[in-house]
Order: C-alpha cells, then sequence, then structure tokens
C-alpha cells in the first residue's frame, strides 16, 4: 500500500504547507488576528527569517553567492510578469481533469450519485474555467495619458489614505484616489486589490468581477470534486467487496470486517493518481473557501487589499493620537504630526478610535458588491454617489 498513498500524502502535505505559508502572508496583518498565531506567524515568515538569512549572508562568501543566484531567479519568477505559475496552474488544471475523466467519470452515475450530476458538474467547470480565462485577460483598470483625466474624477481623495495633486514616480502620470502602481506589470491600476501570480494580472477595478467569480466557482469546483470522488472510491469499493471483506483477529480469535478507512486505503493504493487528485482537492477546498470569504469580506466592508494595509496604519496612527477630524460643514480626516499639532492652528478634533472613520468609500454591503459586480462603462461615472 505504499507507493500511492505515500505519494499523495506527499503532495497533500506540500499543498497543505504553501497554502498556510499563502494564508499567512496574505491574511496576517489582517486586524482579526491582531495579537494570534497567525500575526506571529506572519512576523516570523515576513521579518525574522528574512533578518536571519541577511544576517548568516553576511558572514559567507558562498552564502552571498547563493544569494545573488536567489535574488536573480526571485526577480525572474516575482519581480515581472511570467506565465510560469499560470502554466503550473492551468498544467495542473487540466491534468487533474484527464484524471477524473478517465478514472472516476465512467463510475458516475453510481449507487450514491445519479446521472443527473454531470448537468452542474458540466456547469460548474464551464463558469470556473470561463471566469478564470477572464480574469487572466481582462483589463484590471490601468491607468494610461488617454484615461488619466476619468481615473482621477473616478473616486474623490479622502485625503487620510489618499491626497490630491501626487503623480506616480514610476508613471509619472496623476495617481488616481484608490490607484496603486504594480512593480510587477509597470503599471498604474484603478482600485489595485493585489498581482495575482496564479492569473499572471492585477486584479483591480475591471477585473474583480471575474476573480470573485473564479474564487466562488472554484471553491464549488473543490468541494463538489471532493464530494464526488468520495463516491467514486466508495463504488470501487463497493466493487470489489471490500465493504463485505472480514479478516481474522487472533486477539479477538474471530473473523472481523474491514474498517471503512482500512478498505478505502486499498482502493486509494491501487488508484495513485486518483488518491493524489483526491487529496489535491481536500486540501485545496478550505484554502480556496477561506480566501473566497476574505475577499468577498473585504469587498462587502468597501475596501481592497491593498486599501486593508493602509486602514491598518490608520489605526496604528490613530492609538498614537495623530489622527484628527477638520471642518465642520464637510469634515474630513488628516495625520497631523505631534511636533506639527502645536503650530497648526485650525478647528479639530482628536480622533479616539478607528470606529470614529468614516470610509468614503464604503457604499453598504450590497452596493459595494453590486459596485463590483457590474462597474461603470466609464470610470468617471463610476462614484457619483460619492461626490
Amino acid at each position: 500500500m505504499a507507493i500511492g498513498l505515500a505519494t499523495a500524502t506527499c503532495i497533500g502535505v506540500a499543498i497543505a504547507a504553501f497554502a498556510a505559508w499563502v494564508f499567512v502572508l496574505v491574511l496576517g496583518r489582517n486586524g482579526m488576528f491582531k495579537g494570534t498565531a497567525v500575526e506571529r506567524a506572519r512576523a516570523f515568515v515576513d521579518d525574522d527569517l528574512p533578518a536571519a538569512v541577511a544576517r548568516w549572508m553576511e558572514r559567507s562568501a558562498v552564502a552571498r553567492c547563493v544569494a545573488g543566484c536567489a535574488e536573480s531567479v526571485w526577480q525572474r519568477l516575482f519581480g515581472r510578469r511570467t506565465a510560469v505559475f499560470q502554466t503550473i496552474a492551468v498544467g495542473l488544471y487540466w491534468a487533474g481533469l484527464a484524471v477524473f475523466a478517465v478514472q472516476a467519470a465512467p463510475l458516475i452515475p453510481n449507487r450514491y450519485v445519479g446521472r443527473w450530476h454531470w448537468v452542474p458538474i458540466l456547469a460548474t467547470l464551464g463558469v470556473n474555467m470561463a471566469s478564470y480565462a477572464a480574469a487572466c485577460v481582462a483589463d484590471p483598470g490601468v491607468v494610461t495619458p488617454a484615461n488619466e483625466d476619468s481615473a482621477v474624477d473616478a473616486f474623490p481623495y479622502d485625503r487620510l489614505l489618499y491626497f490630491p495633486n501626487k503623480a506616480c514616480r514610476t508613471c509619472h502620470t496623476r495617481k488616481p484616489a484608490r490607484s496603486k502602481h504594480c512593480s510587477v506589470c509597470g503599471c498604474c491600476v484603478q482600485m489595485l486589490d493585489h498581482h495575482c501570480i496564479w492569473l499572471n494580472n492585477c486584479v483591480g477595478l475591471r477585473n474583480v468581477r471575474w476573480f470573485l467569480t473564479f474564487l466562488a466557482s472554484f471553491a464549488v469546483v473543490c468541494t463538489y470534486g471532493t464530494y464526488l470522488l468520495g463516491s467514486v472510491l466508495l463504488e470501487v469499493r463497493a466493487q470489489r467487496g471490500l465493504d463485505r471483506m472480514t479478516v481474522w483477529d487472533d486477539d479477538l480469535g474471530r473473523a472481523e470486517q474491514v474498517s471503512l478507512t482500512t478498505s478505502l486505503l486499498y482502493v486509494l493504493d491501487d488508484s495513485p493518481l486518483l488518491a493524489v487528485v483526491t487529496v489535491l482537492l481536500a486540501v485545496l477546498t478550505p484554502a480556496i473557501a477561506i480566501f473566497f470569504v476574505y475577499q468577498v469580506r473585504i469587498s462587502v466592508c468597501g475596501y481592497t487589499t491593498n486599501e486593508e494595509t493602509k486602514w491598518l496604519n490608520v489605526a496604528d496612527a490613530v492609538a498614537d493620537g495623530v489622527v484628527f477630524e477638520i471642518g465642520a460643514a464637510e469634515p474630513w480626516y488628516e495625520v497631523i504630526e505631534k511636533d506639527a499639532q502645536a503650530s497648526d492652528t485650525r478647528p479639530r478634533r482628536l480622533v479616539g478610535s478607528l470606529a470614529e472613520v468614516a470610509n468614503i468609500y464604503d457604499r453598504g454591503a450590497w452596493a459595494n458588491l453590486r459596485f463590483l459586480l457590474f462597474p461603470p462603462l466609464s470610470a468617471s461615472a463610476s462614484d457619483k454617489k460619492l461626490e
């Protein structure tokens, strides 16, 4: 029973470790994990470990050489657009589909699932593939000289996260509110959420709906696929009579029925590729589901992954006592450093907690989602409600 099961287990452990690494890096700074093991793990992976490696490299010529090569590889993989990870993702996807088509599809329907399951199977796969392709090729909202004016008019500047009359130091164009320069793509993107290596594209204002659709459908593919493969494994178990097989137990002095776990392990060992795909889907299901819930949560709250980091900085500034509400008729929030507070004579009120700071980009849960799923055709019309 060793080879097939051991291979599936190793692949599952590797994928689980990678998923945990991504989870820690992406969500480690999130306020919900403040003071938890997730935040400490993020600090170790993102701060402590690189610092320790840097100290070690300073003491060894060989280490400096290895570090130089590693940095070159890192820049090639993560410092610029490359189809390497996109190719890996698509290759694994189609390899899994091939295994499903050859080893699982002939056993659907079976005694556990009916023929009608082919309708949701094909529909879910179709939506998942189409949304992935759309997210990969769609314009995420790149700011160009041609649309710079309309991009600047798209969102008002809150003067807390975004400031007017600022230019991108790389693109040399005005920086629209809610935009960010992507160093990988080499351009500014409206309402940039993040750069996704699996899409080989940024996720921004114009393609976030396809990204969310892909995540939702992929979560369904993983969950539904795990269920279907489970039914196939149980069907194979039943066809081989493993559900009725008994073994002699010397300690009890009688024949005992083989347990469900043991019989399924035999099935997985005889079908190593099916075992790999099953373990892969079982590991991916919670990881994709958690990431999808996270993306929906920040979308409902009216901010992006990029802006979440900014809001965490604002929270730190509030704790330091440097955030003030200024103005009466149309108040805004501004950071005034302590050494400048005495000379700033404008009427103001000290903000005591982050809850007092209004996010002007938050339209309300349903309106936020509707805006992302059905963005306006023209950037200049995207934020009429906020003007």
